[in-house]
């Protein structure tokens, strides 16, 4: 789901600037743990899109997290490393990751379902998601505090 909407968003952008070209980069990514650092080293701000599973989740139900409400808590495996804790080894290691860190987290019924395209109630909830993207990006382009909606890119080099 986060890729799809980082590549409509990006052809938007291009189309329609809604947030500063020369400062935000859009990327598709699925790396997890420690691989995310060769990705998000240099930024000052990153906004993730992804699924979240929730007891009684409703497919395209937003929630808007900053970096300092993710937990730490470890993963699922020893092996795994949660982005809070990938931000923090990167930062002992000297690297210029984020300072700013925006989840726009979507829940999703089933996410254990490998396959391509979206369900039907994920692509009903695009606009919306989409919508909430371009909000939190406005937001830290203007250094405003970024909420979610009626309850992510990347951001600017340094």
């Amino acid at each position: 789901m986060g890729i799809e909407v980082v590549r409509r968003l990006r052809e938007e952008a291009a189309a329609e600037p809604f947030c500063d070209p020369g400062q935000t980069v859009f990327e598709e990514c699925a790396l997890t743990g420690l691989a995310l650092l060769d990705v998000i080293t240099g930024y000052d701000r990153l906004i993730i899109i992804d699924t979240i599973k929730r007891p009684r989740p409703r497919t395209g139900r937003i929630s808007i997290m900053r970096g300092e409400d993710l937990r730490s808590l470890p993963g699922p495996s020893p092996h795994y490393v949660s982005v809070p804790q990938t931000i923090e080894i990167g930062r002992s290691l000297g690297l210029p990751v984020p300072s700013a860190i925006i989840v726009v987290a979507v829940e999703a019924k089933n996410m254990h379902r490998l396959g391509e395209g979206l369900t039907e109630d994920m692509r009903r909830s695009l606009p919306r998601i989409m919508a909430a993207v371009r909000e939190a990006l406005k937001n830290a382009a203007a250094g405003k505090k970024i909420t979610g909606p009626a309850r992510g890119s990347r951001g600017r080099r340094p």
